[in-house]
């Protein structure tokens, strides 16, 4: 269910006037309240809908006046809920599972392997993986249009936001399929410009690259925060394309999978002793997982890193 714009304010409607509401578009606005309700914030409701901050306040005042109540204390600190979101929580939330249900019924529908599939998958991966491999998609499947939709942070499958993601670490919550496309050691990397101190501990005399601090999660953040001191990461980004950038360029030694670094190319790894291993995984809503168009791409999925890493 797609967040519904409304395009004027209206006047508060009355008690007497409960029944037609949904003609308002209230019931279009139930993505736009669970995002600011799980978010607190409209800064990263505007992120995940992808529209604006002033386009989320705008609205949220449009839903209020529809509703008649006010559904968020605006704070210097973000958004507080008030009890009409304790009181349409549930609600919410059962229109939330009814569209699921509705387009996983559409979905299987389907029969032929045809028509959009969106994979949400890093821009790096992107063109350093999925890209080569295109051929053989079009070849088996010329029916399938893939878009790609590079993205850091991690899609709702549910809403189809995406059809499948790859990810570099594992969900845990969801009801989801994830399987290991493949599974790489994590290499530390630099630019042969970037010299480094004989005798010297890498850790603690090379400069570093990180990822942003929302990515803490994921297994190369993980090592360089247990590794590495705060104060020798010189510069951090959110997309792994532009770390590579960065390190192929002499700015810092980067924590990468190791075929990531070879396949970018302009990268010589150092020596930090052993290194943990890493995978990389391929997701889908359980209900979506069978639907034709899906499942080619799964399974050419599974069978490109497999070839690929």
């Amino acid at each position: 269910m797609g967040v519904a714009f409304m395009k004027q304010r209206s006047r508060p409607r009355s008690r007497r006037d409960v029944n037609t509401v949904d003609e308002t578009g209230v019931l279009g606005g139930i993505d736009l309240l669970r995002a600011l309700d799980e978010t607190r914030s409209a800064t990263k409701t505007a992120a995940r809908l992808k529209t604006t901050t002033a386009t989320v306040l705008r609205h949220l005042e449009a839903l209020e006046a529809r509703l008649g109540a006010r559904l968020f204390d605006r704070l210097p600190t973000g958004l507080r809920p008030t009890p009409a979101v304790d009181l349409a929580r549930p609600w919410a939330e059962q229109a939330h599972a009814a569209g699921a249900a509705l387009l996983r019924e559409i979905c299987n529908t389907e029969q032929t392997a045809s028509g959009v599939v969106r994979l949400a998958v890093p821009p790096a991966v992107a063109a350093l993986f999925v890209v080569p491999a295109l051929p053989s998609l079009r070849l088996a499947h010329p029916d399938i249009v893939l878009e790609l939709a590079p993205a850091t942070a991690v899609v709702d499958l549910t809403l189809r936001e995406a059809d499948l993601a790859i990810r570099t670490f594992r969900p845990e919550s969801g009801d989801l399929v994830v399987q290991r496309l493949a599974r790489a050691r994590l290499a530390v990397v630099r630019a042969p410009s970037l010299r480094l101190p004989r005798g010297h501990d890498p850790r603690v005399s090379l400069p570093w690259l990180g990822w942003d601090r929302s990515l803490a999660h994921i297994p190369e953040m993980s090592w360089l925060l247990a590794n590495v001191t705060e104060s020798r990461i010189v510069f951090r980004a959110t997309e792994l394309s532009i770390l590579l950038g960065a390190a192929q360029q002499g700015v810092g030694a980067l924590v990468v999978a190791e075929p990531v670094a070879r396949r970018a190319g302009g990268l010589v790894e150092v020596d930090v002793g052993p290194m943990p291993s890493g995978g990389v995984h391929l997701v889908a809503h359980r209900a979506l997982r069978g639907v034709p168009r899906v499942a080619a791409v799964w399974d050419w999925l599974l069978r490109s890193f497999t070839l690929e890493t």
